[in-house]
């Protein structure tokens, strides 16, 4: 565990094999190898951790998860565990959830100054949505607590109700799903609203009810943040649609859209810079995206464990909506031409803003062709 916390880990896989058991740390979004133990220490370990998190040390034949404090050097981490038996063996995951690594300032998350101004802008406003998407691991959270820890500051009331409730914040009212006891998303979302808050943080829009719900409270004055999943921001419209909210409830709530990824960001020590590779070019010939000269590669060094690698920085697909769009929304316009729309008018996408970060020397190509097909 120490390891972990030093080596900037977020999560420990225990994963059973033939010679043994073998841990691995994920670091920067990648895992790396880190110790090789035997059958019986393995199974030692896990034991320990199951009871530790108040599951049965015997290993079960169902899917578990639960939750632990573990107090380590100067700081206590919550743990989330997860385990799933598998084929030789049961295998266990742990998540590290550090609070102090979203302690951050609205500064740090790697918005560009227009975006920091809409944002800062937005939090003063009297009400409406702001949805943050992407896909699972895209730091979506973060960017929802970072705005908390802003909203902490000032007089304001603030509620979130989120499944799992993963970083206790002072001064805020967290409501964690229990869907066994009758409180789902949709329940407490009800609930939140007769306890007068200035701030609603939804975990996730999940479904059709959820969403109307969220809709109305936007509606009345609320201030309300979630997460949702769509490619970029344009796709935020199509996926209200499609759970039954009306064009013209979208138009009116829907103040900012923003849609995110995570990229390594290169060590700054290390880093070494020459030509994009072949492949480099074609890629970016394909996506008619500008061909760059020279861009940095990662190396490895003492400073960022041979990795090549120091943390992770956000790129970003910023929209608030202004008044040519409210009117495209309210004619039902269709992705592609809202999509369209949106780039004459100087939307930059995640793409675009990724290969600025390439440009700078905060990260690789590579990092932007892991992220997948994005709308263009």
């Amino acid at each position: 565990m120490e390891d972990a916390c030093q080596g900037r880990a977020t999560d420990v896989h225990f994963e059973p094999f033939s010679a043994g058991w073998r841990v691995r740390l994920r670091i920067d979004g990648v895992l790396h190898d880190a110790a090789q133990v035997s059958a019986e220490l393995g199974q030692r370990m896990v034991r320990s951790l199951r009871s530790a998190a108040g599951l049965d040390p015997v290993v079960s034949f169902t899917p578990q998860d639960a939750r632990c404090r573990f107090a380590l050097l100067d700081r206590t981490l919550d743990l989330r565990l997860a385990t799933m038996p598998c084929v030789g063996g049961e295998k266990l995951a742990l998540r590290l959830l550090d609070p102090q690594r979203v302690q951050h300032r609205i500064e740090e998350l790697g918005l560009r100054p227009l975006a920091l101004e809409l944002l800062r802008g937005w939090l003063g406003e009297v009400g409406g949505m702001f949805l943050v998407t992407g896909p699972t691991g895209s730091g979506k959270t973060t960017t929802l607590y970072t705005l908390i820890h802003e909203l902490e500051l000032s007089s304001q009331a603030v509620v979130t109700i989120e499944d799992p409730v993963e970083y206790p914040v002072d001064g805020i009212s967290q409501v964690q799903v229990n869907t066994a006891h009758g409180l789902t998303f949709a329940v407490g979302l009800k609930a939140m609203l007769r306890l007068d808050p200035d701030y609603l943080l939804v975990g996730e829009i999940r479904d059709a009810e959820s969403a109307q719900i969220a809709v109305e409270a936007a509606a009345t004055g609320h201030c309300v943040m979630s997460t949702l999943h769509s490619p970029d921001t344009a796709g935020v419209v199509i996926l209200l649609r499609n759970w039954g909210i009306r064009d013209h409830q979208i138009a009116n709530v829907l103040q900012i859209a923003l849609n995110q990824r995570l990229v390594g960001r290169l060590c700054q020590k290390c880093r070494q810079r020459g030509a994009p590779s072949k492949t480099e070019v074609l890629w970016l010939k394909a996506l008619e995206l500008p061909v760059l000269e020279e861009v940095y590669r990662a190396t490895g060094c003492a400073a960022c464990q041979y990795t090549g690698y120091y943390g992770r920085i956000g790129v970003f697909e910023v929209w608030q909506k202004d008044d040519s769009d409210y009117e495209l929304i309210l004619s039902h316009a269709d992705e592609q031409s809202l999509r369209r729309h949106l780039r004459k008018r100087g939307l930059k996408t995640v793409l675009e803003d990724g290969l600025a970060r390439v440009q700078e020397g905060v990260t690789m190509l590579s990092e932007l062709q892991t992220m997948g097909a994005l709308p263009c």
